[in-house]
């Protein structure tokens, strides 16, 4: 089969957005013809990789923009990332018209960005078009505001008007009724795709491990007198990094730990002082920004993972740290309500005190009781290997093309739902 690729970011050896373009890019292409259309932000990375291990079913095309329109090529930061998406979507768009005249491509496959909300222009290609997977359809308990801060409950609040009005945004709406198959990673966004009325929903998540991440055997940790609770990720409102330290100097009450802090953002500083003002700096580390890498022999020194964030889709961290035999306490919302129950303890989503309390309480259970880290730490790893593997990611997506070529949906059809739980 060849497939024309549009992934606007893409990178290896890079997280988030770009790691999952270069996950799909690369797994795909094991088995199929792929031609990419993404950013030339990765080039370079990409074109090293290549030159390692190149790959003949794999072809690159970097759609670049004039200077004066996009201003990555400026400024490599994430300022204006929005409108530099736009802009990229329609420079997209225009190559691959061109493209898709001389090239017989057997479907177009959008993955990146994984958003429901922003453009994307492949269902206007006259080719079988499969969307995913996408989230954004997940909203932010806007109940959280002290954590949120100011600035941050307000920009949370107008994201979660845009989530509610999806109906009316009439690119994802196109995008929903023209493609062959649509896919959410996670149950928000599968809710949200059924009010597009999308003629064929799948659930795959747009997260997994790689094979090397797991151990072979389970990582058996020694008895720490002060067990590390582990958080990772940017240091910013959504994330509630300040959420964390507050249940953090509640457990430490009860019994002596220690938290780390991986990673940077605006909050930083802030955390920093509302370390101190509980009385925890000590116990408190904050380790900044860690080269990814880096990332698997902190979280074999840790005991617990702690995940806080007030939105996500579905995060890729859990899963890391699953992989590698630690039990996780997080929020029972969004991508992590679908995580089994044996690894990951969730706490309810209520009131602010509430669930500082109940995180508390969760961290402090764990802290006590090494036999259970040990346990749930045990059905994570095995977790893992069971479902979270990027090659369960590419078995689900080869289902969704076999069934998405066979025929266009009759209208009597096309609407029929099996929501997964």
């Amino acid at each position: 089969m060849k497939i024309l690729l549009l992934s606007y970011a893409c990178e290896p050896g890079k997280g988030s957005e770009a790691s999952t373009g270069w996950h799909w890019v690369t797994g795909l292409a094991q088995e199929h013809s792929v031609y990419v259309l993404t950013h030339p932000r990765g080039r370079e990375s990409i074109e090293r990789y290549l030159a390692a291990q190149p790959n003949p079913k794999l072809e690159f095309d970097f759609v670049k923009l004039p200077a004066l329109l996009d201003p990555w090529q400026r400024d490599p930061g994430e300022k204006l990332i929005h409108f530099r998406y736009i802009l990229w979507q329609f420079a997209m768009y225009a190559k691959a018209r061109k493209l898709v005249k001389h090239t017989p491509f057997d479907l177009v496959h959008h993955v990146s960005w994984v958003t429901m909300t922003g453009p994307t222009f492949g269902w206007a290609l006259g080719l079988p078009f499969i969307w995913g997977p996408v989230g954004s359809g997940q909203q932010a308990p806007l109940q959280m505001r002290r954590h949120l801060g100011a600035k941050g409950w307000v920009r949370e609040a107008l994201r979660n008007v845009q989530v509610r009005l999806i109906g009316l945004n009439p690119l994802a709406n196109v995008a929903a009724r023209k493609s062959r198959a649509a896919i959410a990673t996670n149950l928000e966004t599968y809710d949200a795709l059924r009010k597009l009325r999308a003629r064929s929903i799948h659930l795959i998540r747009d997260s997994a491990v790689d094979d090397h991440w797991v151990p072979e055997s389970y990582p058996e940790r020694p008895a720490r007198e002060k067990p590390v609770i582990t958080w990772l990720g940017r240091v910013e409102s959504r994330k509630a990094p300040g959420l964390a330290i507050e249940a953090f100097a509640k457990a430490r009450a009860e019994h002596p730990c220690e938290l780390w802090i991986i990673g940077q953002g605006s909050l930083l500083e802030p955390s920093k002082k509302l370390a101190e003002q509980l009385g925890v700096s000590n116990d408190v580390r904050f380790w900044g920004r860690v080269p990814h890498d880096e990332v698997p022999k902190m979280l074999l020194d840790s005991d617990i993972f702690l995940f806080t964030s007030l939105r996500d889709t579905f995060p890729t961290v859990v899963l890391e740290s699953m992989a590698l035999g630690l039990p996780s306490v997080s929020l029972d919302h969004q991508g992590l309500r679908t995580l089994t129950d044996d690894a990951v303890i969730k706490v309810p989503v209520t009131d602010s005190e509430t669930i500082v309390n109940d995180l508390a309480h969760a961290l402090s259970q764990l802290v006590q009781a090494p036999a259970e880290r040990r346990s749930r730490g045990y059905a994570a790893w095995e977790n893992v290997q069971k479902e979270h593997l990027w090659r369960h990611r590419y078995e689900s997506m080869r289902n969704v093309y076999d069934t998405a070529l066979i025929q266009s949906p009759s209208p009597e059809e096309q609407f029929a739902y099996d929501r997964p739980s």
